[in-house]
């Protein structure tokens, strides 16, 4: 009497098996399905409610005209040394609170759940932080070196051109004393009686001689001498020039 059996394919549909009346094994129904539906045997699961059929086993008419076998894919791989571990460490009797490893409701690694919680803590805290470090540094404040002195160039420039001043000044003082004490002794050179009368004459009966180029050079000569020791004293030459013309004038008048 042949057996018939309702399969659920994959895809999920309703498809029907006549097995005959010498198959009383599931290798056999297994050789039959894989047969019908092209898969290979040894990766096709058959569950028949909510048992798995192995090839070993016998079949039972009644329960396969109650409910359907459905078909699965075998998957391969998995977490190889996990039941081994844990034997190991309920043999030791090892007491562990770090469940990292373990996975959310959402199958995220507790771990990484864990990280981004400590994250969003330190990045709340950080104006908290600065506020300490900044009454860290007020309570001990650092000791630093000394800024060097700023070189003010402005108050440099003044100082500088205050001496060039000054220096002229002096100078132009010097060359005047020099030259009026010159003036002076001509002048009682010739009123001690240095002149002749025909000489008198000449000058114009004003009983002065008339001005040579000598007298005309001796005015000057303290100047130039001054001028070969600091060259700051030309800066006054033409001033000594024009007073030393002026009193030329004066002597002729």
């Amino acid at each position: 009497m042949s057996i018939r059996v309702e399969i659920v394919t994959l895809e999920g549909r309703t498809r029907f098996l006549e097995l005959g009346a010498g198959a009383t094994r599931v290798s056999e129904l297994r050789a039959s399905v894989a047969a019908l539906m092209r898969i290979p045997a040894p990766l096709l699961r058959l569950k028949c409610g909510t048992r798995d059929l192995h090839d070993a086993a016998a079949l039972d008419a009644a329960q396969l005209a109650a409910m359907p076998v459905r078909l699965a894919l075998r998957l391969t791989g998995g977490k190889g040394g996990f039941g081994a571990m844990l034997r190991t460490a309920g043999a030791k009797n090892i007491k562990t609170t770090n469940f990292d490893a373990c996975r959310d409701l959402n199958g995220r690694r507790l771990k990484h759940v864990n990280a981004e919680q400590q994250l969003r803590e330190w990045e709340a805290g950080a104006a908290e932080r600065e506020r300490k470090k900044q009454e860290k540094a007020m309570r001990n404040p650092v000791k630093g070196p000394t800024p060097p002195s700023r070189f003010d160039d402005d108050a440099h420039d003044e100082m500088l051109e205050a001496t060039r001043r000054s220096v002229a000044e002096a100078v132009a003082a010097s060359g005047a004393a020099a030259a009026l004490s010159g003036a002076g002794s001509s002048s009682e050179a010739e009123s001690s009686g240095g002149l002749s009368p025909s000489d008198g004459a000449e000058g114009g009966g004003n009983g002065k001689r008339p001005a040579t180029a000598a007298d005309e050079e001796r005015p000057t000569k303290a100047g130039k001498l001054s001028a070969a020791m600091d060259p700051l004293a030309g800066l006054m030459g033409e001033g000594e020039e024009g007073s030393s013309s002026e009193e030329e004038e004066e002597e002729a008048a």
